[in-house]
């Protein structure tokens, strides 16, 4: 790997975290503390682009391989929070055990239909 696609990753990784910030904080402010839906949001989405940037990269090939890299990798990498949504998932647990199950099964759930609406529109544009 180049230096030059490192730092790419490291930039686009970088940019992924600082939205990943924005939007848990957004939801903070707008739905509160009680459930991580900060965390949520970004994982869905995150599903949702991922699945949209893979298919106009390997079936439109509208986007390139470095473009898909950079963005997959790169900023979902940051933008998504799996070990956050592992933690939020055991906070949740210490306070309503159904709670941890509920949130696991839910983000996952959403992450996967999102990932396949992001396949699907791709497929259309």
């Amino acid at each position: 790997m180049s230096l030059s696609v490192c730092c790419i990753l490291f930039l686009a990784g970088g940019l992924g975290t600082v939205c990943r910030y924005l939007v848990t904080m957004g939801c903070t402010h707008f739905f509160g503390k009680g459930w991580p839906l900060g965390t949520m949001a970004a994982n869905v989405l995150g599903c949702f682009f991922f699945g949209l940037v893979i298919t106009l990269a390997c079936e439109r090939q509208v986007v390139s391989d470095a473009a898909r890299t950079a963005l997959c990798v790169g900023f979902l990498g940051g933008f998504t929070t799996f070990s956050s949504l592992i933690f939020d998932s055991f906070s949740l647990g210490q306070v309503r055990p159904l709670y941890l199950f509920l949130n696991l099964v839910l983000q996952i759930g959403l992450g996967f239909g999102a990932l396949m609406a992001g396949l699907s529109a791709g497929k259309s544009l």
